[in-house]
């Protein structure tokens, strides 16, 4: 009996254009053609052209099974399984499942592939729940949206006939992609490169200066030149990040609960003239050089901040989606009006969301209009603490 239509559509991140019916006839026959293409072209394959894309498979279900003997006929092909993930019926379905592919298959819990991907993420991971356990599939799309991977759910034609997303395939099997990857690995490229053309040169440019600040730092209080603190930053992972230090060094709030406010008593005269034009902000090329930072991206925070008497991760539920991206010096909220700290909830929401609107938007040209607007603002001093 054909299952009645579902609405997912609130599932999606945002809706995709229907693909033209060429493109749905030609992506399995790319599909079959990739595996041979690497075999094929080795050298190619060991520059990383056919790299294997990385899936995880969330739910111990026969259509999982039915997705595991796909993939196990791609054999020297271009994926490679990090493991079926299910809470729920683990045990249930390999009984179900024991002369199949699940058989013998260690099915662990959504936390651990939560785990994994902080460490390093998958490229896609497939939601292989049963269409009609659709609060099932919201509750793992909820907790997954915020890896910085492409999640798609298994397409069963008959069962979402009306389900909207992009169409694509993995081993032969039909795919609606719900969350797009943020940035493609070649995007990630063109960014990385971006940001070491505009870092190098910088730094090199601004070395007097920077040696003017540190001096000028030392000799107005005691404590260290520089101010380093525990950040969010790509995939929720902490890092170090630099500043000049820009208020007196035994300040208190130091792990950046309550961040900066205008005319703070903290801030010292050279670290007023500093924040006025992110001065004390360069030193964070080196974070940019060294990787955990972009020149463009959200600006990281610290975990424990607040907005109010609540932390930000809390009182703004989309607000881990933010770190689908490297955190930057600046940023489409900063150049939008948020620069200068954020101190109410909805400053706070409007921000996340320009956040999440930069990454689901992002473009190298989008990049380069961001730097510049920065570099606008930065001259005027306008917005600063």
């Amino acid at each position: 009996m054909k299952r009645a239509p579902i609405e997912v559509t609130a599932l999606l991140e945002r809706d995709a254009s229907p693909p033209d019916p060429w493109s749905l006839r030609a992506l399995p026959a790319l599909e079959a053609v990739r595996p041979k293409a690497a075999v094929a072209n080795p050298a190619a394959g060991r520059r990383g052209k056919f790299r294997a894309r990385r899936v995880a498979i969330v739910g111990a279900t026969g259509n999982a099974d039915q997705l595991l003997r796909k993939l196990q006929l791609c054999r020297g092909g271009p994926v490679s399984l990090l493991g079926v993930f299910d809470d729920q019926r683990p045990a249930l379905a390999a009984k179900a499942c024991s002369s199949g592919a699940l058989a013998g298959m260690a099915v662990r819990p959504l936390d651990a592939l939560i785990a994994e991907a902080q460490q390093s993420p998958p490229d896609i991971i497939v939601l292989a729940l049963p269409p009609g356990e659709m609060a099932a599939i919201r509750a793992a799309l909820a907790r997954l949206r915020a890896l910085p991977a492409e999640i798609a759910l298994l397409d069963d034609e008959n069962s979402y006939p009306i389900l909207v997303g992009r169409r694509s395939y993995l081993a032969g099997a039909p795919l609606r992609v719900l969350v797009e990857r943020p940035i493609s690995r070649a995007g990630a490229c063109v960014k990385r490169a971006m940001d070491v053309a505009v870092a190098l040169p910088v730094l090199a440019i601004c070395a007097p200066l920077l040696l003017l600040i540190a001096l000028a730092i030392a000799l107005e209080s005691p404590g260290g030149v520089l101010f380093r603190q525990q950040r969010i930053g790509f995939n929720n992972q902490p890092f170090t990040l630099l500043k000049f230090r820009t208020m007196i060094a035994d300040a208190p709030d130091q792990e950046g609960a309550l961040g900066t406010r205008r005319a703070d008593p903290r801030v010292t005269r050279v670290g007023r003239v500093l924040r006025r034009f992110s001065l004390d902000e360069l030193p964070q090329l080196l974070n940019v050089l060294a990787g955990s930072m972009s020149i463009i991206g959200p600006r990281p925070h610290t975990r424990v901040m607040q907005i109010g008497e609540h932390p930000y991760a809390e009182a703004v539920p989309a607000y881990a989606q933010r770190h689908r991206m490297k955190p930057g010096l600046t940023g489409w909220a900063q150049v939008n009006g948020s620069r200068g700290g954020i101190h109410t909830l909805d400053k706070a929401a409007w921000a996340a969301a320009m956040d999440l609107e930069y990454v689901q938007r992002w473009t190298l040209w989008l990049d380069l209009q961001i730097l510049l607007r920065t570099v606008g603002l930065v001259l005027s001093g306008r917005g600063a603490l």
